[in-house]
């Protein structure tokens, strides 16, 4: 006959079950940042962007300044350029793009069948690519995108002038624009950028090397597919470093085929 009992067994697992739990107790209050690491992980995602040195040859046709504009035009006058502030007339940063794209900040948002029209100039003032386009629908207000025309080709260390032009009333479109301006230069493509194994890794080696467009491209693409706090919240931080301001709602808009 078995004459072995169970309650031994039951009382040493329950005894067991005490320690382990006062244990866990006494950890936790003693080293409370051990225990708070092991529930909120440290964010991934830090975009540290790097100014670079401007080239001497910047001036003023590639400022941020808004020219012209009908009484139509007056909704969109809060309308800016998100580039890097050098002083109160210029506006400059670099892409590794030969069609690159450029952010704006419309606060007020678009109306529908607005004309717009995106010109790209060497310096000289000659252009080498121009389009005209029409909104197709009502743009809330937040940041928007647009994209270099088709036939764009910008050329490694030279600078261009860019402008996109808002023709509000469509019988003076010719003579009264609203102009919003910046400047880009092409550069060569950072070596350590094709090491890169993730579009975050990527947008934080375009941000070291002070790569302003594409960074903001990347991470404005980022923030429009994922909408979380984590990439509003390194956008506006971004926005911040560079001396500009933009809302983190990003709006499809202007891309241009």
């Amino acid at each position: 006959m078995n004459t072995s009992h169970p309650l031994p067994n039951i009382t040493q697992n329950i005894g067991l079950a005490i320690i382990f739990l006062l244990s866990t107790s006494v950890i936790n209050s003693s080293f409370p940042a051990l225990a708070q690491t092991a529930i909120s992980p440290k964010s991934t995602l830090k975009i540290r962007w790097k100014p670079p040195i401007p080239p001497r040859s910047l001036g003023i046709p590639g400022n941020r300044a808004q020219g012209g504009g009908t009484r139509g035009c007056q909704p969109y006058r809060g309308i800016t350029a998100l580039v890097p502030k050098l002083s109160d007339n210029i506006t400059w940063g670099q892409t590794i793009e030969d069609r690159p794209t450029v952010w704006l900040n419309a606060p007020q948002g678009l109306t529908k069948d607005l004309q717009m029209e995106i010109v790209v100039r060497e310096r000289d003032g000659k252009p080498i690519a121009k389009q005209l386009f029409t909104t197709k629908r009502k743009i809330a207000p937040g940041a928007i995108e647009i994209s270099f025309p088709s036939t764009t080709v910008l050329k490694i260390d030279r600078t261009y002038d860019w402008a996109v032009a808002f023709y509000c009333d469509t019988d003076e479109r010719i003579d009264s624009p609203l102009l919003v301006r910046g400047q880009i230069q092409r550069i060569v493509s950072p070596a350590t950028l094709s090491a890169a194994t993730s579009s975050l890794e990527r947008i934080q080696i375009l941000a070291d090397n002070g790569i302003w467009y594409d960074t903001l491209a990347q991470l404005g693409n980022r923030l429009r597919e994922r909408k979380d706090r984590e990439s509003a919240t390194a956008w506006a931080k971004l926005l911040k470093s560079a001396g500009t301001i933009g809302s983190d709602r990003i709006q499809d808009c202007c891309r241009v085929d």
